[in-house]
Parts: C-alpha cells; sequence; structure tokens
C-alpha cells in the first residue's frame, strides 16, 4: 500500500504566513471596489433625492416657465424615467468609460470639465503634500532628537494653531501678509502654465499644508523619540554614532510606516481642505467648478467630480496601506 506523505508543521506554518501575506494585500483591494462603488450609489441616489429640480434651474427658475416646456427639458435630460433606470444607464456609461455629458452646456462632457479642473487640484495637493512631508519630518525627527526645551515648546504651539486654525482665515492670513504686504507671491488667480503657476501654488499650497504638516510632525516625533529607545538605536549611539547619523539611518526610516499611515487616513480631509482654499485663492479648479455644478443642479457633473475625488481617495489610499504592511509587516496582524 501506498502511504500518504502528509505536510509537516513547518509546511504548515510557511502556507499559513503566505496566506495571510496574500490576504493582508488583497485585503485593502477588494475594500477599495467596495467603497468606490458606494460613493457612485450614494452620490446618485443622495443628489436627485435631496436636491431639486435642474429642468426649473435651467430655465430660470420662478420665471413663469410652462409646465409643458419644463417637462420637454425633463425628457431631453432623461430625468422623466425612473430613477432606477437612470442609475442602470448611468452604470452602464461608466462601464463605457462615459461620465456624461453636462447639464448646464450641452455638448460638453462631464470627462472635460472635470479633467480640466482636477489639474489644479490635484498639483495643490501634491504641492501641499510635499511641504507637509517635509517640514513635518523634518521639525518632528529634530524635536525628538534635540535637547531644546524652548524649540520643542515652539513646536508644541505651533501644532496647536495649525490643528485649529482654519483653512479660509490662514490663506486671508497669508494674503494680506506675504502676498499683499511682502508682495512675495501672487494674491491669487491662475498664470498661463509651468513653471510661471507654481507661484500661484505656493501660498494655496502652505494653506492647505499648515493643518496636515502638525499632525505628521506630532506622529514623527512620538515615533522617533519610541525608536530612539529601542535596543538597537542605544547600542548604536554606544558605538558612537553620531546623533544626526543615528536619526537618519535608523530613527527615519523606522517612521516612514506610521507617516504614510496618516497621510492614506487624510487624504480626503486634504482634497476637501484644497477645494476651500481654491475659492479663497480664486484657483480654477474642481472646488469653483463644484461650486458652479451645485448652483445650477449639474447632476453629471456633480457625480464626477464625487467619483473622481472619492476614486483618487480610495486608490492613494490603497496604495498607502499596501506600503505601509509591505514596510512593517505587523501592520497587517
Amino acid at each position: 500500500m501506498s502511504s500518504v506523505v502528509l505536510p509537516g508543521p513547518a509546511a504548515r506554518r510557511t502556507g499559513s504566513r503566505a496566506g495571510k501575506r496574500l490576504a493582508a494585500i488583497l485585503g485593502p483591494f477588494v475594500q477599495a471596489i467596495v467603497v468606490t462603488l458606494l460613493v457612485v450609489v450614494i452620490t446618485f441616489f443622495l443628489i436627485r433625492t435631496l436636491l431639486g429640480d435642474p429642468a426649473v434651474v435651467l430655465i430660470g427658475g420662478n420665471t413663469g416657465a410652462s409646465p409643458q416646456r419644463i417637462a420637454a427639458l425633463r425628457a431631453e435630460l432623461g430625468l422623466d424615467k425612473p430613477l432606477l433606470v437612470q442609475f442602470l444607464g448611468y452604470m452602464a456609461g461608466l462601464l463605457h468609460g462615459d461620465l456624461g455629458n453636462s447639464f448646464q452646456h450641452p455638448g460638453t462632457t462631464v470627462a472635460s470639465v472635470v479633467v480640466n479642473g482636477a489639474g489644479v487640484t490635484f498639483a495643490l495637493v501634491g504641492v501641499a503634500l510635499l511641504i507637509s512631508c517635509v517640514v513635518g519630518i523634518g521639525v518632528g525627527l529634530l524635536a525628538a532628537g534635540g535637547n531644546w526645551p524652548v524649540f520643542d515648546n515652539v513646536v508644541r504651539v505651533f501644532s496647536l494653531i495649525g490643528l485649529a486654525a482654519p483653512g479660509a482665515l490662514v490663506g486671508l492670513v497669508l494674503i494680506l501678509t506675504v502676498a499683499l504686504g511682502g508682495r512675495l507671491f501672487p494674491a491669487g488667480g491662475w498664470g498661463s502654465g509651468y513653471p510661471d503657476n507654481f507661484q500661484y501654488l505656493f501660498l494655496p499650497a502652505v494653506t492647505v499644508s499648515f493643518w496636515l504638516t502638525p499632525i505628521i510632525l506630532r506622529v514623527v516625533r512620538t515615533h522617533a523619540g519610541e525608536v530612539l529607545h529601542e535596543p538597537f538605536a542605544e547600542a548604536a549611539a554606544a558605538r558612537g554614532m553620531s546623533r544626526a547619523r543615528l536619526m537618519l539611518r535608523h530613527v527615519a526610516p523606522n517612521c516612514a510606516g506610521p507617516v504614510l499611515a496618516v497621510i492614506g487616513v487624510s487624504l480626503s480631509y486634504l482634497i476637501s481642505g484644497a477645494v476651500i482654499v481654491e475659492i479663497v485663492y480664486g484657483l480654477p479648479g474642481i472646488g469653483r467648478a463644484m461650486t458652479t455644478a451645485v448652483g445650477s443642479l449639474d447632476f453629471p457633473v456633480i457625480q464626477g467630480i464625487v467619483l473622481l475625488t472619492g476614486a483618487v481617495v480610495v486608490v492613494l489610499n490603497l496604495i498607502a496601506e499596501v506600503a505601509t504592511r509591505v514596510i512593517d509587516p505587523r501592520a497587517a496582524r
């Protein structure tokens, strides 16, 4: 008789670990797909349930338009169909990459409206994120590695102000002091192209980063302080490694995981803050497009903007989560 060889404990443990790693990586992907679908469904039904009738707004509100004219416009926009039929048609268009056409500007695709504004918004978010990481990580490492009580107190005060101050107020203060008072950067508007546009992005990016920088700073300062008391860090210091080299070689890499986690959680707030700051500085981004679309009840444009920003947040959050689990496997447990 032939004997059956069963896998040993070591093989079973190896397979179990591999399964856990695969689940840790695939889990966020499944969550991302589910969240994106929920964003599409909730946005579609909410704006049609809570907002008014786009046909009435587009015709001019209470201008005495006949019911026949309103009904004809509703039929032209496809709003006379049952809600479920409208939703299925919208989903069929999404599967083919079609976001529909704007109600307010017939013949103009939603994709063109969204893409034009998204370039400005995501450039603003990218520069703000860069400023937040550079300042937050740098100052956080200095606060954790140095023995300067005065500097530490200044950092604490700055963190509290940054977390408490509204973005619109920070923007107005920067416009009055830096732009109008110091004439160092434009007070608002937009240029004709890059690299000229970076001078228009700087103050809005600083305004957006004013909230995220203290969060990254606190995370780095706290985590770096814990790493400095780890046995390997104390052993490196005992061998004569300089403080600066210790911070850069051992402490900073160990702070990468927590920083990525914070960025992933904060992305939605960062984008929503950027939309508000765009209005303060008069930037032609998603904020302006969304304000115009909401005012005219342009449902397809509203849906397109929400879908794009939601998808970007989900994807970037997914990247941050997967990167965190790769850097620190303990995060997947």
